[in-house]
């Protein structure tokens, strides 16, 4: 990637930037002070609103890649190249499943830059659950997405050149992945100058994560999943703070962490995330009926993603792993199913990782983090930490969802607060 075309955007410099874009300005109209508002929250990147301020229905997100950890600044360098491959995954998602993703406007790899639909009527997931909302299909839309994304770019769907062509789009995506390796499977289970502080929480870990042998093990096996296996293009960051919801639709967004990993990566990572919100809600709610509504989406997702990962296998034909006559149909059902139950397996395994890495590690959840008392913040994070613990020393047990979800309820009868 070259840095002669590359300079950083700001509120002065993005009206000329987004008017010389002919679908861009379409977009925006004739108006040219353009409102701008910097709205990004996540860690890694700049993200703009850029508003018509005569016409609010007239209005795109920018988001662009600096040369370093946003969350941090310059002291941290970090290449831009994460842009060029969330451009990747969000075209190539485009083509797969386009009601779920933002629509682009325009994708400059060279100037790390990424303009797309303004969502205006929607919330990022995470706000919405920790407030105690209920989504009637966000679990349904999360589970096709995952069927669809996964088993579309998996060796039981597309033909051997063609995949290892898309591949090698993906491969070098090297950064964004050893800060995976490190801050999911490492560091929070040491002790490490990049992990976040809870004295109470550090000295439960302390006595039962860092000298833990066989979960941390375990943890290692999991990681060693996550660096070898390629099953398929994961989105590689999905969790409830990566959707933007409504009622009615459900938005993919940030997909630069995406490269050829495990399945169960992106499985396990929403399951974790909606097990950290539930754990909360002994907080943020005066009942367990919101608890149990995230339960139950758990078990929707599950449900309708193997459902629909298992239709498309079904309707499979010749691929890099299947060959006509190869399979009797008994053959070829029972390696569906065994697949599936190692794919539930490792999801579970890695829900367990991502559940540490969000109570122990420098990026927290709000769900946690946001709970101003840290005695009542540290009670529901050792809760997930027991919970990851207890995860990772079962997951080779459970046979289906109900095994899992019987886990859950189990779980949380103990009392967290």
């Amino acid at each position: 990637m070259s840095d002669e075309q590359y300079r950083v955007l700001n509120r002065e410099s993005l009206p000329a930037y987004l008017y010389a874009i002919p679908e861009v300005a379409e977009v925006l109209g004739t108006e040219p002070d353009p409102e701008i508002l910097e709205i990004g929250d996540g860690n890694l990147n700049f993200v703009y609103r850029v508003t018509n301020p005569a016409d609010s229905s007239r209005a795109v997100i920018v988001k662009q890649a600096v040369p370093y950890l946003r969350m941090v600044g310059e002291e941290w360098p970090l290449g831009r190249d994460r842009m060029t491959y969330e451009i990747r995954a969000l075209q190539l998602y485009n083509e797969l499943i386009p009601d779920f993703v933002p629509t682009i406007y325009h994708a400059d790899e060279e100037m790390s830059t990424l303009v797309m639909a303004y969502l205006d009527d929607h919330i990022i997931l995470r706000l919405g659950m920790i407030d105690g909302v209920r989504y009637p299909k966000v679990a349904e839309h999360l589970g096709l997405f995952m069927a669809e994304t996964l088993f579309g770019t998996s060796a039981w769907s597309m033909g051997s050149e063609a995949r290892r062509q898309l591949m090698d789009r993906f491969t070098l995506n090297a950064e964004l992945c050893k800060l995976t390796e490190e801050f999911i499977f490492a560091f929070p289970y040491m002790v490490h100058d990049s992990n976040y502080s809870n004295p109470a929480t550090d000295q439960w870990a302390i006595e039962n994560i860092h000298t833990d042998s066989e979960y941390k093990l375990d943890m290692l096996a999991m990681k060693d999943l996550f660096v070898t296996k390629t099953d398929a293009l994961i989105h590689g960051d999905l969790h409830s703070g990566s959707l933007m919801v409504n009622q009615d639709e459900s938005f993919v967004i940030d997909m630069e962490f995406a490269f050829f990993g495990p399945f169960g990566f992106d499985v396990g990572k929403v399951i974790s995330n909606f097990l950290l919100c539930c754990t909360s809600h002994f907080h943020h709610s005066d009942d367990a009926s919101y608890r149990e509504w995230l339960i139950e989406q758990i078990e929707v997702i599950w449900n309708t993603f193997s459902t629909r990962f298992d239709e498309l296998w079904a309707e499979a034909s010749e691929s890099t792993m299947l060959t006509e006559g190869l399979l009797s149909t008994d053959e070829f059902a029972t390696l569906r199913e065994r697949t599936m139950v190692n794919l539930l397996r490792e999801s579970a395994g890695f829900a367990a990782c991502s559940m540490a890495r969000r109570t122990l590690g420098i990026a927290g959840v709000a769900d946690v983090r946001d709970i101003e008392d840290l005695d009542v913040r540290s009670a529901i994070e050792i809760a997930n930490l027991k919970m990851s613990k207890r995860l990772m020393a079962e997951r080779n047990s459970l046979t289906t969802i109900d095994d899992l979800i019987a886990l859950i309820r189990d779980f949380y009868t103990s009392p967290i607060l």
